[in-house]
């Protein structure tokens, strides 16, 4: 429950400003950070609660703090809007955990080979950087800047569509119903900030997409809306999603270590068979 003791050496190396992000400075805190190659559980949650405040005090640009992670956002990224903290304590529950995909199973992979969590935690955020993770995130936000006012909504999705282009933020193949999450972040966004002009403008976007292509807003939306609609820093929505998903990281790490057994796929030949000659 400790903060992660910086020693000097890190800390002259580590301007804490969150444009560093997150891949280029949890290995120079592994090396600080010689607890984290105890693998039990309890020792792994502690790391792993050290690995979160680090990550929460580079999106914020301060030292770690002690304080819940969405009090460390709140309190950085929106100090005159304390009720934020409600919601972006949602964001990070909605975002922990959503089944093997690809940057869990990534970290759980890693984990398996008893590698500490801090591995496990940059091999989850190497994989949530690929443009067909996270990168949603930072196409639906693209997407606001691009309709710009709720009148011109319908005008800009159609000519996407006209030009084969998707429209980013929308559709989840696990919801075809739509995404709960999504749809959870959209309301306490509007219940939060109900004059804000980025919760008209989503709306006419989700009223767009739905007539043009049936289709609902995923957690990708959702995490933009609430990052545009508090005004947070740039790319705040994957940071969000980062942060979130990490705890879940940690809890796959600490099932991996438990179950003591290396993850090892198979796989089977499909190319030409040898020439017997």
């Amino acid at each position: 429950s400790r903060v992660i003791d910086i020693s000097p050496s890190l800390k002259r190396r580590i301007p804490w400003i969150s444009s560093n992000w997150q891949l280029e400075l949890l290995p120079l805190a592994a090396t600080e950070d010689w607890t984290a190659y105890d693998l039990r559980p309890t020792a792994v949650a502690h790391t792993g609660l050290r690995i979160l405040r680090l990550l929460a005090a580079i999106a914020v640009g301060q030292p770690p703090s002690t304080q819940p992670i969405a009090d460390v956002l709140q309190r950085g990224w929106t100090p005159a809007v304390p009720q934020a903290m409600t919601s972006l304590n949602t964001a990070l529950i909605l975002c922990a955990d959503h089944e093997l995909n690809i940057s869990s199973f990534t970290a759980r992979c890693v984990a398996s080979a008893a590698s500490t969590p801090y591995a496990s935690v940059i091999a989850g955020l190497a994989a949530l950087q690929g443009t067909k993770h996270g990168g949603h995130t930072a196409r639906a936000e693209a997407l606001f800047n691009e309709v710009r006012t709720p009148q011109h909504a319908r005008t800009v999705l159609s000519q996407r569509l006209r030009r084969g282009e998707a429209i980013p933020g929308f559709g989840q193949h696990l919801y075809p119903e739509g995404d709960p999450r999504g749809q959870r972040l959209l309301h306490l966004t509007a219940a939060m900030c109900p004059d804000a002009p980025t919760v008209a403008l989503s709306q006419a976007i989700c009223e767009a997409a739905h007539s043009l292509i049936g289709e609902y807003p995923n957690i990708d939306y959702g995490l933009v809306t609430l990052s545009l609609a508090l005004d947070l820093p740039p790319s705040g929505a994957l940071t969000l999603f980062a942060i979130g998903r990490a705890i879940g990281w940690i809890g796959q790490a600490i099932e991996a270590y438990h179950d003591d057994q290396l993850i090892r796929p198979r796989a089977r030949y499909v190319g030409l068979a040898p020439d017997p000659s």
